[in-house]
């Protein structure tokens, strides 16, 4: 989104009043655009956006290109002949289009233009300072626009004319700058307007009250108008000063306000020009700001770096120093406030900067105090981290009056607190206010202050710093800071865990400070809130909540643990947190489904740690610990922890009917690993059978074969293997897997052919990552052979006609070829009494033949091509 600014939109009203519908010129730069031309000696690094070849902007990241890089950089645009626009009469030339800019101080950044009789260069337009938005310079998203100067060619002589280029240009000047973007430019033409507008306005003498307003004159006027508007405000076209000199003294305002003012030139009978501006100024602070007098901050501009003055405050810098954060600020860590509970602006020190020990200052103007009765300084505060350290307010730079240590926030949702001090004994006097911070020396020690006020102090101040200390299992002392005279207090306790909320109802009335609370519930969580009573009915308005938990007369144990972990046995160990030596123990085998029940599976232990007995090997558990404490009941349990049996490899067989990896089910393979299993069937003429009901992911996306299996048809790994279409290796999920093809073994059944009806697998790993491999059912079938009279048909290959042949009693439906891994080679459908199955190209081996006949009946033959 572009930023459009009243200041544009007066530039184009001025173009539109001379440049005609017809405009002779108004060329486009058109970036990326390969006429345009780069050259200089720059950094390649910086070079963030090229217009020559694929940059619609031209962007240099000075602070990209490094220190110690002296970089300047030039864009150059072809040949643009000025002839037909000067025959035009169209003789004032203009360049324009958006920009951001992130200036550091010294870098130049300009729009030039070339004398082709002179063959030099000369600017006219010069960026100086930032742009509105500085932070997006690398890539424009948000601009700002500009027209440059007008270049007048009346009197260019025909070579200028004809040889006419501008160029953006940059210079870092050696320095080590930021960087800027410009936008594709557009050249325009215009025939001279009969009265000129203003430019270049500026603001100097500025004061409380007043300033000195100027500009540039482009023609012959000798007065102008001028409207003087606060910034922001929508200019009316109407003039607050008519007829006034250059400079022009605005006097009245006032101070410490920011005000926008616009400037059009009287030319007399030629009428006036279009109004320039705006230009925005700032007043001088007043010298003293009278009471009452609040800052929320909401004006002062957010950065992470020191403040040291602006809206009349002032800030120390260096290495620990005072920040404008907005509400977004999360802070250092994760420290307060937190997001959710600021609204806008707050200052708060950056305590990551500071050693333990070090201090900054940020000081108010000064306020007279002589309006208020019973002055005050009201403001909120938030303090919560692993280290908090000192806030201090003084008057004057030098009286203490308020001063808080360490954490007063539970968290960094803790609301801010409300801290009110008592300035009775500086009543009609003129002071300032520092807030001084001194630094713990950690990273979570933020300090945050917000809605500052010289204010009436309250009838009833509301009291706050609260604290709680001395917490027991059902007692709890409960204090605050007292800002008023008030020595009676009401207090209200809510118990959170109950679902409690706040009432505004007391819960005890008229105590002293500090409160014991009794009749509290051991192990809960409460919040606590106090108000003032003043007297005669006179309350303040309540301070809280203050979070806190009370003592466990039988806590829970923690830090679980698990160690000398064995196929059967574990020891389960954790740290007790009260006196007991007494603890009931839950063990949950996760393996078999188990769940959490709070029965104990071992009750009344004694010893810590406690040695587990009667585990299964290659098995998932979680225990649980609670704390038997006798009289004071059991403690809530504790857990889960979790941990894994080792794997103890048995060899795979009928028996076990499981074929796992090396690892086991609850463990992961080795790396290079070669590894060979050897699964026999269980009784003479039985075959195994194995199914991959599992596998785990390592080849998955991969073209090459990690891990895989090699696979023989036999009782050693010298037997026939039987091959994935890829070859002997198996790589499970690898990529170039068709489906039920190579590498997807999972769900496959491999079935043994030989004589022995064993099956011989070897595996390999790499020696990366290892996986939790696989799990395969084992089982072993009798080979079943059926004769010819049962299946109705003989069957032979023929080794000449390369060919399956099938002699039936009936009709052949169809004969179907699969390999040994259930893949169909190739069909046939006879539907006659004999047939056959080319066998093509099929690899030597053992095959299998599914023939059915036109009763129906189906039987699966085994051969060896």
């Amino acid at each position: 989104m572009k930023k459009i600014t009243l200041k544009l939109f007066m530039i184009m009203f001025l173009l539109g009043t001379y440049i005609g519908v017809s405009q002779t010129l108004n060329q486009a730069a058109s970036w990326p655009n390969a006429a345009w031309t780069l050259s200089g000696s720059y950094t390649a690094g910086g070079l963030a956006g090229d217009p020559t070849t694929t940059g619609a902007n031209f962007i240099f990241d000075d602070d990209a290109a490094g220190n110690g890089s002296a970089d300047n950089i030039i864009a150059t645009s072809p040949v643009i002949d000025l002839t037909a626009a000067s025959g035009a009469g169209e003789t004032w030339i203009t360049v324009s289009g958006n920009f951001t800019y992130y200036a550091l101080g010294g870098d130049v950044l300009a729009i030039e233009v070339y004398d082709a009789d002179a063959m030099t260069w000369s600017a006219i337009q010069t960026f100086s300072g930032n742009t509105t938005t500085v932070a997006d310079y690398q890539n424009c998203t948000i601009s700002e626009a500009y027209t440059s100067s007008v270049l007048d060619i009346s009197g260019f002589t025909a070579t200028q004319l004809s040889g006419f280029q501008y160029r953006v240009s940059y210079d870092d000047q050696g320095g080590w700058q930021y960087g800027w973007c410009i936008e594709s430019p557009t050249i325009t033409s215009a025939a001279p307007p009969s009265c000129i507008d203003p430019s270049m306005l500026t603001a100097t003498n500025i004061m409380e009250t007043s300033a000195d307003l100027g500009w540039t004159e482009n023609g012959t006027a000798t007065v102008w108008d001028v409207e003087l508007v606060p910034s922001g405000a929508a200019a009316t076209g109407t003039p607050t000063a008519s007829g006034v000199a250059n400079p022009y003294m605005a006097s009245g305002l006032t101070g410490n306000t920011s005000y926008d003012f616009y400037v059009r030139a009287d030319c007399g009978g030629s009428g006036t020009s279009n109004w320039v501006g705006p230009f925005t100024f700032t007043t001088e602070c007043p010298a003293v700001i009278n009471a009452p007098y609040t800052e929320d901050f909401e004006a002062f501009t957010t950065a992470t770096t020191a403040f040291t003055s602006g809206n009349c405050w002032t800030g120390t810098g260096g290495a620990y120093f005072w920040e404008a954060a907005p509400g977004t600020d999360v802070g250092s860590g994760g420290t307060g406030p937190d997001p959710t509970i600021t609204t806008g602006n707050y200052f708060y020190t950056e305590a990551s900067a500071g050693a333990n020990g070090d201090t900054t200052d940020l000081v108010s103007p000064l306020v007279d105090l002589t309006a208020l009765t019973a002055p005050a300084l009201t403001f909120n505060y938030h303090m919560f981290g692993g280290q908090i350290g000192t806030l201090d307010v003084l008057v004057n730079g030098t009286t203490n009056v308020w001063t808080l240590s360490g954490q007063q926030q539970t968290s960094a949702t803790a609301p801010f607190e409300l801290a009110v001090v008592d300035l009775a004994a500086f009543a009609g006097q003129s002071i300032t206010i520092t807030f001084r911070a001194t630094s713990a020396g950690t990273f979570e020690g933020d300090i945050s202050i917000d809605n500052v006020s010289f204010t009436e102090l309250p009838a009833c101040p509301t009291p706050n710093a609260l604290t709680v200390t001395n917490i027991t299992d059902t007692t709890a002392d409960l204090g605050w800071t007292e800002n008023g005279t008030a020595t009676l207090w009401d207090v209200e306790i809510v118990d959170v865990t109950a679902g409690g909320t706040a009432t505004g109802t007391a819960t005890a009335t008229g105590v002293t400070n500090p409160y014991t609370a009794m009749g509290l519930t051991q192990n809960n969580d409460y919040e606590f809130y106090v108000r003032a009573d003043c007297g005669g009915g006179t309350l303040s308005t309540w301070a809280g909540p203050f979070a806190f938990t009370t003592m466990e007369t039988c806590p829970s144990p923690t830090a679980l643990t698990a160690t000398n972990i064995m196929e059967t046995s574990a020891d389960l160990g954790w740290t007790e947190n009260g006196t007991t030596s007494v603890w009931n123990i839950e063990i949950v085998d996760v393996t078999a489904g188990g769940t959490f029940t709070g029965t104990p599976t071992n009750a009344g232990v004694v010893g810590n740690p406690f040695s587990a007995t009667g585990l299964v090997g290659d098995n998932s558990y979680e225990f649980y610990v609670q704390a038997d404490c006798g009289v004071d009941g059991t403690s809530a349990w504790a857990g889960p922890f979790a941990f894994a049996t080792p794997y103890v490899a048995v060899p795979p067989s009928c028996t076990n009917d499981t074929f796992l990896d090396s690892g086991g089910r609850s463990g992961d393979y080795s790396s290079n690993e070669n590894i060979t299993y050897t699964i026999c069937p269980d009784n003479a003429g039985d075959v195994v059978n194995v199914e991959f009901t599992f596998f785990s992911v390592e080849n998955n996306g991969a073209t090459a074969c990690w891990d895989g299996l090699t696979i023989h048809d036999g009782a050693d790994a010298t037997a026939t293997t039987i091959d994935s279409p890829n070859g002997p290796l198996w790589c499970w999920d690898r990529d170039d897997a068709p489906a039920a093809g190579s590498g997807d073994l999972q769900g496959m059944t491999i079935t043994s052919t030989d004589a022995s009806g064993c099956l011989t697998f070897v595996f390999t790993s790499d020696g990366s990552v290892t996986r939790e491999g696989w799990e395969a059912d084992i089982t072993c079938t009798p080979l079943s052979v059926e004769s010819a009279e049962v299946r109705g048909f003989i069957h032979y290959v023929d080794t000449v006609n390369n060919a399956f042949v099938v002699n039936a009693q009936s009709n052949i439906q169809s004969i179907e070829i699969y390999n040994l891994v259930g893949q169909i080679i190739t069909t046939a459908k006879p539907n006659a009494a004999s047939g056959e199955a080319n066998l093509g190209s099929v690899k030597n081996g053992v095959l299998f033949a599914r023939v059915t006949l036109e009763n129906g009946r189906t039987s699966v033959v085994k051969f060896v091509k």
